[in-house]
C-alpha cells in the first residue's frame, strides 16, 4: 500500500486491513510478535516532505490511528525510519506497562510472562486495539536496528469513578507526554484518531500544541 502523509483529517494510509488476534498465553503472544509482518511501506516523497518539514529538534508528530488496524505498526515503522525519529510515545497505561517496556529498552527482550501476570482487568488485556502484537514487533525491530532511544507510555488507568468530562483524560495524557519527553529531540506519538485532532479544543493534540511545536496526521483505512 501507499501512504499519504497529510493533515490530521486526511488519510495517510488507505487500505482495509482491520483484523484481530487472540492469544491465550504469554507463549502464544510472543509467537504472534515474532510472526507479525513488518515491512516499510511506500511513501509519497512530496507528502513525506510536507509532514517532515515542520519537525524541528523539539517538536512532536502526533499520528491518529484507528485502534486494531493490523498495518498500523508498519505505518509507524515507515514514518519513524523515513523521518529518522528515535522516540516513540504510545497510548498505553504507564502504571501497568512502563516497567516492562523500560526493561525491554535496556535489555532488548520483553518479559511477556510479566505482562501476562497482570490482572484480567489490566489494559493489556482490554482488546481495544491500542496494544497489539504488532506494536511489540515494531518496538523490537526499531531497537534491533538501533533506531530507538526512548519509549514513552502516556496513558493512565481510569480513576474510579471516571470523570464525566473526556477532556480530563486528554489533558492528563498530554501532561504525561510533555513531562516524559521534555523536548528532547523530535518524537512520534501514536494515539486514537480523535485525540490527534488539533482543531478540537480539549483534545490531547490541542493541549500539546499549547506547549510545544506539534504536527498532526491521521491514518485512515478505506
Amino acid at each position: 500500500g501507499r501512504i499519504r502523509l497529510d493533515d490530521a483529517h486526511q488519510p495517510i494510509l488507505r487500505r482495509d486491513t482491520i483484523g484481530a488476534m487472540v492469544a491465550h498465553s504469554s507463549t502464544e503472544f510472543a509467537d504472534a510478535v515474532r510472526a507479525h509482518p513488518l515491512e516499510r511501506l511506500a511513501l509519497d516523497q512530496a507528502q513525506l516532505e510536507l509532514l517532515g518539514s515542520p519537525l524541528l529538534a523539539e517538536s512532536l508528530l502526533v499520528i491518529g490511528e484507528s485502534h486494531g488496524a493490523r498495518e498500523t505498526p508498519a505505518v509507524l515503522y515507515t514514518v519513524m525510519c523515513a523521518l529518522d525519529l528515535r522516540t516513540i510515545a504510545l497510548e498505553w497505561s504507564h502504571e501497568e506497562m512502563d516497567a516492562v517496556v523500560q526493561s525491554f529498552l535496556r535489555s532488548g527482550s520483553f518479559d511477556f510472562d510479566a505482562l501476562w501476570a497482570l490482572p484480567p482487568s489490566a489494559e493489556f488485556f482490554c482488546g481495544d486495539g491500542r496494544i497489539t502484537a504488532g506494536h511489540f514487533t515494531l518496538l523490537e525491530r526499531l531497537r534491533r536496528e538501533q533506531r530507538l532511544d526512548c519509549v514513552i507510555l502516556f496513558d493512565r488507568l481510569d480513576p474510579d469513578p471516571a470523570p464525566d468530562d473526556w477532556r480530563v483524560r486528554d489533558r492528563e495524557m498530554a501532561e504525561r507526554l510533555l513531562s516524559e519527553w521534555g523536548g528532547r529531540g523530535a518524537a512520534l506519538a501514536a494515539v486514537g484518531a480523535f485525540h490527534a485532532r488539533h482543531d478540537e479544543p480539549g483534545t490531547m493534540a490541542h493541549e500539546l500544541a499549547r506547549h510545544a511545536e506539534v504536527r498532526c496526521a491521521a491514518i485512515h483505512f478505506a
